[in-house]
Order: C-alpha cells, then structure tokens, then sequence
C-alpha cells in the first residue's frame, strides 16, 4: 500500500512518516501536524475491509465510545487528541517503544510486563471490561506498558487475559502460527 503524504483531519494537515499498523478496524501511521514537525502522533484511518471473527457496527463511534470507556478505568492508554468522524479518522498520542510482539520474538520478555498487564486485566475485570490481549496492542515504553488500542467489550472469562491473551505472550504454536500467516 503507498502511503498519501498527508491526512486531513478537521481541516489539520498530517503528514504520514509511515505505516504503523494494520488492525481490524483500520490501519495507523506515524504522523506529525504540518506546522508541528518534532511532535509525532498515531493517525488512525478507519477502513471497512471485511473480518470474518469480528463484527462492527458504527467504527468511529465505537472508538469514541470505547476510549471513553478506558480512560475512565485509568489504565495506561494514549491520550485521544482529535477525531474527525466524517473522514472517519482519529488522532491519537503516540507511545514510542517495541511492542510486546516484538520482544516475545526476540526473546526479550520480561515477567514484569506480564506482571502489568495482569494488573491492568484485573481493573478493567472490575470495571467490566475485556480487552484485545494480543501482543501487536502493547507498547512498552520507560518500562510500562501501554494498551494502544481502544478496542474493548463487555468482560466474558473465555476473552480475559489469562483464558485467551497469554496464548500470544510467549513463542507459543498459535503466536508462531499468526506470525506466518502475516
């Protein structure tokens, strides 16, 4: 895919470094404001390509309402900074660091980290709250972990971070699997 070299949100110009991510509900790039160069962002375009595990309903909506969600938890998330709900777009902080994907597979993880993210299972656990656990959602930064995903759902004990997560937080047949796969 080529990158445009700039998105608009609310009549703001970014321009794309590069491609971040690409998940189910839309692809992330690196950004930084045209009149704002040395502060980088994560820009989020939404994108409807199909999913054959997951179903949508209003994409941006449920970004909004999600992040709403978790801010209130308290949990680590970067700060949601504009959306542009017509261009179906979000602006968010960026979290600069490897992903937990990236130190599994380097043979870099560290218990800590698990240890954190349990913390974090067990807040939104209280506040009702699932998470998507997979490692490509974790940024570590200064040593904390960050959920940079706003995805969330109502808690259920199969998607909880110890029935479900965990399965990817290690070189484990299914992560290995995955990561052939993309």
């Amino acid at each position: 895919m080529e990158l445009p070299e700039t998105h608009i949100v609310n009549g703001i110009p970014y321009i794309i470094t590069k491609l971040l991510g690409h998940g189910k509900g839309g692809y992330s790039y690196l950004a930084h404001r045209q009149d704002d160069p040395a502060t980088q962002v994560t820009l989020k375009q939404i994108h409807h390509e199909p999913c054959s595990y997951y179903s949508f309903g209003d994409k941006i909506q449920a970004e909004i309402h999600d992040y709403e969600r978790l801010k209130s938890t308290g949990i680590r998330i970067p700060a949601m900074i504009d959306v542009d709900v017509d261009a179906e777009r979000l602006v968010k902080e960026y979290v600069d660091g490897p992903t937990i994907l990236d130190l599994v597979l380097a043979d870099r993880m560290r218990p800590e980290y698990v240890e954190q993210v349990r913390q974090m299972a067990a807040i939104l656990k209280d506040a009702g709250l699932n998470i998507d656990y997979f490692p490509t959602n974790f940024i570590v930064h200064d040593d904390l972990i960050y959920y940079i995903d706003f995805e969330c759902n109502d808690y259920m004990d199969e998607w909880n971070f110890d029935n479900w997560g965990v399965n990817y937080w290690s070189k484990t047949p299914e992560l290995m699997d995955w990561v052939k796969e993309h």
